[in-house]
């Protein structure tokens, strides 16, 4: 979001800033202070039957901003950068808790968003085997993507109809940030739902031999491409994109679906065409970023055990990973 660099109207002259900058350096967090909120619940009556019981069951972890002196803003006063802002959401990989994104959250927060983590599905004992603890799916019992993009356009509502979160929220500018899946499901999101104003994909992953092109699992690329028509046709803002993938991701991102897909089955993708990256789909302002010397799973803020033993380790420190994908992020 904008950030305000007008010093601060308010009557204390202690509470202004003196020189405020006047540009943001990104690789570091914002000017607000993170504030999370209780976790919440929210059952998507709509989406039944196409849900059933704890199918239909979100657990929501919300961030809002507060503060941001060095800008001379402030969440409660009247300058500069005020209520509302505009929501992030922010989809995890398959398997993947919304716990393993909690630092990406904070860093979206500190620079002016309320930043939604969500799990779908009630968590139980039963969680505790599958690829991540914090997951309530499992790979026998999962939703597909058509019914999973609805649960983002269902967040997307609920940030606006909360009677706390919709005073903190502008659900007519929304950013989707994702990871592996996530990242293809922000994209299939956003080209249903005209609220979507921006999109940054960890290193996403289209359709594979486990989730192949069929009813329920549209392609996020060929969606892609189809968003930049739609813009054309229907005079829709383009919908800028940043993207942040890794060289050793083949392990747990199939090459033929990755960010860096340069050749495809046509037998198993008929509908998608060879060469056709989601970079090079995008119409839109894009930004592409590679880290050659990272793996799938290091994007995340902490691997479980499964996750290290089956996927790459690249010679990038974990820590450096999120600290360039954050940067990304946070713009």
């Amino acid at each position: 979001p904008e950030v305000s660099l007008q010093p601060s109207t308010l009557e204390d002259s202690e509470t202004q800033a003196s020189s405020p900058p006047t540009s943001a350096d990104y690789t570091s967090p914002g000017p607000f202070r993170v504030v999370r909120l209780p976790r919440l619940e929210h059952t998507c009556h709509k989406l039944f039957p196409q849900c059933l019981g704890t199918q239909c069951l979100l657990r929501l972890d919300v961030f809002c901003p507060k503060g941001g002196s060095s800008f001379g803003v402030d969440f409660l006063g009247n300058a500069g950068a005020l209520p509302p802002y505009p929501v992030a959401v922010f989809t995890g990989g398959f398997l993947v808790g919304s716990s393993s994104y909690l630092s990406y959250a904070e860093r979206l927060t500190s620079w002016g968003y309320v930043t939604v983590l969500y799990d779908k599905g009630k968590h139980d004992l039963v969680a505790q085997i599958k690829l991540h603890p914090q997951s309530a799916e499992s790979a026998v019992d999962n939703l597909d993507d058509v019914i999973s993009v609805k649960f983002i356009q269902e967040i997307i509502d609920w940030c606006g109809s909360h009677p706390v979160i919709s005073r903190v929220s502008d659900t007519s500018r929304v950013y989707l940030c994702g990871h592996s899946r996530g990242g293809k499901l922000s994209v299939l999101a956003a080209a249903l739902d005209p609220r979507v104003v921006a999109l940054c994909l960890l290193d996403p992953v289209d359709n594979t031999v486990w989730a192949p092109l069929g009813p329920g699992y549209p392609s996020g690329i060929q969606a892609l491409k189809q968003l930049g028509d739609k813009q054309t046709a229907d005079g829709r803002q383009a919908v800028p994109l940043a993207l942040i993938g890794s060289g050793l991701g083949g392990d747990c991102a199939p090459k033929a679906a990755n960010f860096r897909q340069v050749a495809m089955n046509h037998q198993s993708f008929p509908c998608i065409e060879a060469s056709l990256l989601f970079y090079e789909a995008c119409t839109a302002p894009a930004w592409m970023v590679s880290i050659e010397q990272a793996g799938h799973f290091q994007f995340l803020d902490k691997q479980s055990s499964m996750q290290r033993a089956v996927c790459a380790q690249g010679k990038v420190p974990d820590y450096s990973v999120r600290q360039i994908s954050q940067v990304s992020v946070g713009q």
